[in-house]
């Protein structure tokens, strides 16, 4: 028995002993950016870039397109060309997966990555990221920063009412939820199969039992459901739907630039909004003067304005288009990350119950 005993100590010791160094430089890390956070613009500046220079390289998960991601990193080298930018490219969920699998292996091979917001709290309990309190997150709209550190938002997708002109004028086209519910719309709208957010933002702005009741009569208006929000919007663009309610507004605003008989409103008494696009710092970075410089910038002016002529609705207060396309002071609902990051399965059960009809 003593042997045993003597036997699991020993293996204990030894996992101990492999575990707290990285446990031990997680924290050292975030410690050392906090301090580094604390000194003036000048000197805070001139530290991140002589770090970074030692570094030479920061690695970066792109959960974008590689034409958007190249601009952004175009713009990032011309401030720093001393800096070599890795870019592993691919689907949010594929390059969750990879963090997390990184995470459980303690091989943490990425500086900063980009997904979802409501990925923040199975990010957090896995221990895969740390929190960064930059500057840059003071410039920030409300709702785009947390209170902890973790989520320092970039950019999210204003979800709009999409109509064909030629089917629907301005004057009739419906300008607020609970418009959709007139028996005039029923089997004219069309929506995505898995526009969760929507339904997300629609509860935390009314409150669950009312945004549950609306979503019901809702999915009574017998919706025309398909899978993708961009062919939905060349379906509408084609007239085979008239009105489409959970459209991207960069895609809108594109499709009409290109002369396709489309127009758009803004839902009253809230613009609902695609899941916010955080940066996420890694809780163990190769590189992390050169990871911290990277996320100040994809929250600085230069970066914002570079997402923002990508059609973007970017997180800097001062970026506007000061025309009809801007959302101006709009009420946006960006849903909650914290809330439904533990509850996104039963935000989903609801979305197919009560908007798609299954089972009914």
């Amino acid at each position: 028995m003593g042997i045993r005993i003597s036997t699991i100590g020993v293996v204990a010791s030894l996992l101990l002993s492999a575990v707290a160094p990285a446990l031990l430089r997680a924290q050292s890390e975030e410690k050392l950016l906090d301090e580094i956070n604390q000194l003036t613009e000048a000197e805070r500046q001139t530290r991140l870039v002589n770090g970074a220079k030692k570094e030479g390289t920061v690695n970066w998960y792109v959960a974008m397109n590689r034409v958007f991601a190249n601009d952004l990193v175009n713009g990032f080298q011309a401030e720093y060309p001393f800096l070599k930018v890795n870019t592993l490219t691919g689907s949010g969920g594929s390059l969750l997966n990879r963090v997390l699998t990184e995470s459980r292996a303690r091989s943490h091979q990425f500086d900063v990555f980009n997904t979802r917001s409501m990925t923040v709290n199975t990010l957090k309990k896995a221990g895969a990221i740390m929190r960064y309190r930059s500057p840059y997150r003071s410039g920030l709209r409300d709702g785009f920063a947390d209170k902890e550190g973790y989520l320092n938002g970039i950019f999210a997708t204003p979800l709009v009412f999409l109509f064909n002109t030629k089917m629907i004028s301005r004057k009739e086209a419906p300008s607020t939820i609970e418009d959709l519910l007139h028996p005039k719309w029923a089997g004219k709208m069309a929506l995505d199969d898995e526009s969760y957010d929507w339904l997300a933002a629609l509860i935390d702005h009314y409150g669950e039992t009312k945004g549950l009741e609306l979503a019901t009569r809702l999915g009574q208006q017998k919706l025309q459901v398909r899978r993708g929000p961009s062919l939905i919007t060349q379906l509408v663009a084609a007239g085979e739907f008239s009105l489409q309610i959970d459209s991207h507004h960069q895609e809108v605003i594109s499709k009409k630039k290109a002369g396709a008989p489309v127009d758009y409103i803004f839902p009253q008494p809230f613009v609902p909004a695609k899941s916010l696009i955080p940066i996420y710092m890694s809780a163990r970075p190769p590189h992390p003067y050169a990871a911290a410089l990277l996320a100040d910038f994809l929250m600085s002016r230069k970066g914002q304005e570079i997402m923002h002529g990508h059609g973007r609705w970017v997180g800097h207060k001062s970026i506007a288009t000061k025309g009809p396309d801007d959302v101006g002071e709009r009420k946006v609902m960006i849903p909650s990350a914290e809330k439904w990051g533990d509850r996104y399965n039963e935000l989903i059960g609801w979305y197919n119950k009560l908007l798609l009809r299954q089972g009914a």
